[in-house]
């Protein structure tokens, strides 16, 4: 948005300027007894050559600005994603094992992510560019869990028997952009009861698209604790909140 209306400022005041030392140089020419530096006082010929210079300062400007107009419509956005849980810091997920699962939760079998608010995420895609994100898409996959619910305004894109969906997406359509140094705030993710498989490998796997980008991948390792463990990452989560 802000090269956009940087842009039209720009188009405006060179626009503006051009026409006015163009009319200066004309008058001058006319009126004002200017030679432009030609060797004759016909002034027929240095008025004509005072406008072929109006002209020509015209094209020079209206090509520079299709330049511009062409870069600022075909530039490259920058994006990232943070997914926020209640209790964890961004892209840094941790959980507590649900009371069941607890006593396995220093490796040894399968867990379940215990099912309160600890689970419930918030997801923002960030473009850090001036240009605009066209086009966005995120796909969440996960590695090592399994068992995710569905969510409203994301899709189911693999389903494992016995295990249930391991990948979502998010698609914002054909319409959709994020304004370039803007965010969007994407439907939000629920993990609770879902369950280890790979105990100590567990991660979300993050790509990012949008048109014009080479796809983005981020890998979010995820930490599973048991009660006595998580009442410690509490203690520490508590006293680096503090220092930021």
């Amino acid at each position: 948005m802000n090269l956009l209306r940087n842009y039209r400022l720009l188009t405006t005041v060179t626009t503006l300027a051009t026409v006015a030392v163009g009319s200066v140089i004309v008058l001058g020419a006319t009126f004002g007894g200017w030679t432009l530096g030609l060797h004759t006082d016909d002034r027929a010929i240095i008025v004509n050559t005072a406008l072929v210079i109006d002209t020509c300062l015209l094209t020079a400007v209206a090509a520079l600005l299709a330049l511009l107009a062409y870069r600022a419509a075909t530039g490259l956005p920058s994006l990232d994603i943070a997914i926020t849980f209640n209790f964890s810091f961004p892209n840094e997920p941790v959980f507590v094992a649900a009371p069941d699962d607890d006593d396995e939760a220093s490796g040894g079998g399968n867990r379940r992510i215990q099912n309160f608010k600890q689970g419930i995420a918030t997801v923002t895609l960030t473009n850090s560019s001036t240009y605009a994100a066209r086009n966005p898409g995120v796909r969440i996959a996960l590695e090592g869990l399994g068992g995710l619910g569905e969510h409203e305004g994301w899709e189911q894109v693999v389903f494992v028997t016995s295990v249930g969906t391991t990948q979502i997406q998010w698609d914002g359509g054909t319409d959709s952009i994020v304004h370039g140094q803007w965010s969007r705030t994407l439907p939000a993710l629920d993990l609770g009861d879902v369950q280890e498989l790979t105990p100590g490998a567990t991660a979300f796997v993050v790509t990012i698209v949008a048109d014009g980008i080479t796809p983005i991948v981020k890998r979010l390792p995820v930490r599973i604790l048991n009660s006595d463990e998580y009442e410690v990452y509490t203690e520490e989560r508590a006293q680096r909140f503090m220092l930021t």
